[in-house]
């Protein structure tokens, strides 16, 4: 997008804010629609059809160009995301689960992440099949069938948690981060600190932070990208959620 078109849309935002017109919205949506695409991208193969997810970000869109206030100074990419990123989250914890899977199984499934994280701890590497049947005191056919079902949610990388072992119900990275999507303002102003934090890591932090909280890699695996031992992995993590931390707390 050119600067022409920068400050056009800009002027369209601010003209909307004051007349309400539909018309403008429309063009606002239309144009900002490519940011639904990307986010929607990130959230494929996980048992959700991306026309669904398309109309849900969509929406969601929409409810960002109603709440955007063009005066506050931020750029309304910024506002909008965490407001599509929510009402993803929403739909998925909604609708994640519409494969009917037995209880027993969504909450041995909840479980695997955290003894697979222990294991990792311990141990150095990722357990088998039958190293986390032996943990949780289960036969490996029922830890391969949750697995399965857990695949059917894709529900690790939304829910994996920031702390290490975190509990099911902890704040996740985006939750605890980036604010929930009622938040507004204020969940811009949270995304600013981490934007903040982010620039002033080195190539290597922002690398690890990447393959670790965003793309749901486990120590191990990007112990062995590297060449290096989970050990440093595991205390460059402390080191960055100590710097994240610091700056969400000032």
């Amino acid at each position: 997008m050119s600067l022409d078109d920068d400050k056009k849309i800009k002027d369209i935002l601010k003209e909307y804010s004051q007349t309400r017109d539909l018309k403008l919205r429309n063009k606002i949506v239309e144009h900002y629609l490519y940011v639904v695409d990307i986010l929607v991208k990130k959230y494929l193969n996980r048992g959700v059809e991306y026309e669904d997810l398309h109309q849900v970000g969509s929406m969601a869109l929409i409810l960002a160009v109603e709440r955007f206030d063009p005066d506050r100074g931020f750029e309304f990419t910024s506002f909008a995301t965490p407001t599509i990123i929510g009402e993803i989250k929403r739909y998925f914890r909604d609708k994640g689960w519409a494969v009917k899977v037995p209880r027993r199984l969504k909450e041995i499934s909840a479980q695997i992440p955290k003894i697979q994280e222990e294991f990792e701890q311990e141990t150095g590497k990722p357990p088998s099949v039958s190293q986390i049947a032996s943990r949780l005191d289960i036969d490996e056919e029922t830890v391969l069938e949750a697995m399965e079902s857990g695949r059917s949610y894709g529900a690790y990388s939304l829910s994996q948690t920031f702390e290490e072992g975190g509990e099911e119900g902890d704040s996740s990275i985006f939750e605890k981060y980036l604010g929930q999507e009622e938040s507004g303002y204020e969940s811009f102003e949270i995304n600013d600190v981490i934007r903040s934090v982010y620039e002033d890591l080195s190539d290597r932090e922002k690398e690890i932070f990447q393959f670790r909280f965003l793309k749901g890699k486990t120590q191990q695996e990007i112990a062995d990208f590297y060449g290096i031992s989970q050990m440093t992995i595991s205390r460059v993590e402390k080191k960055l959620r100590e710097k994240f931390k610091a700056a969400y707390t000032a």
